[in-house]
């Protein structure tokens, strides 16, 4: 099963599927061409998390009775105490919401004013209400992540031992490429190949900074971010082997 027909089953947007993956709540194998194949298991334990989460337990709570490191009983009656504790902190929700609810006949009808005076009014006698700004920062970050090239195809940052390994690797062979070049094997073209590598990325990370805040302004950047990356990355380049070859 794809993660097409996952998120379809279940209603759920392949991020959230991403995210309890890497968690590691889940593991669903591979297929031949590289893309993830989920079992019938996978989506009963997909509905398993998700019915947890949804009741307000945490990602390490779920984790935790997956792998029996506490029991099912115990969990609940610790979710049970912090449920009724952000309901006393919600309070401020509660009050406005239940305002809305016997004032408006026709809720498609929102005296947005009025109850936007309200929720002034609630939060300055300390009512609490949903904290919008952690999901904003938390969206906005992983579009900075991916429009910076930091993401994997399914939108993960690459920070495993494989991705360091693979990372490592690739700075090493270009190190190699470059005193092949060079026709020279020395310490010095082996430590200035993987230095040239590691400025380049730095520099693609400065790059890309830029970049992005010009692609909300540049449909052209937006949607041609590679691109624009490229001529940028290739001005540097040009100027970093100039640059080499004055110095050697």
């Amino acid at each position: 099963m794809t993660i097409k027909d996952v998120e379809q089953q279940l209603g759920v947007p392949r991020a959230t599927i991403r995210f309890y993956e890497k968690e590691k709540l889940i593991s669903p194998i591979r297929g031949g061409n590289g893309y993830r194949d989920y079992s019938a298991d996978d989506v009963s334990r997909l509905k398993e998390i998700i019915l947890l989460r949804k009741i307000g337990l945490s990602v390490n709570d779920v984790e935790d009775i997956l792998d029996g490191a506490r029991t099912l009983t115990e969990v609940l009656a610790e979710n049970i105490n912090k449920l009724q504790t952000q309901m006393e902190e919600l309070n401020g929700a509660i009050v406005l919401t239940k305002k809305i609810q016997n004032d408006s006949l026709d809720t498609n009808r929102l005296d947005i004013d009025k109850y936007w005076n309200i929720l002034e009014d609630e939060e300055r006698k300390g009512g609490k209400f949903m904290d919008i700004a952690k999901d904003i920062v938390r969206t906005e970050k992983g579009v900075v992540f991916s429009f910076m090239g930091w993401t994997d195809r399914d939108g993960n940052l690459y920070n495993s031992a494989s991705d360091i390994g693979k990372f490592c690797g690739l700075v090493i062979l270009i190190a190699c490429i470059y005193c092949v070049v060079r026709n020279e094997w020395s310490a010095k073209n082996f430590v200035f190949g993987m230095s040239g590598v590691l400025v380049l990325i730095a520099v693609e990370s400065i790059i890309s900074i830029p970049l992005y805040f010009l692609s909300k302004k540049s449909e052209w950047v937006k949607e041609n971010r590679i691109k624009a990356l490229i001529i940028s990355m290739g001005i540097v380049a040009a100027v970093f082997v100039v640059a080499a070859m004055i110095l050697n």
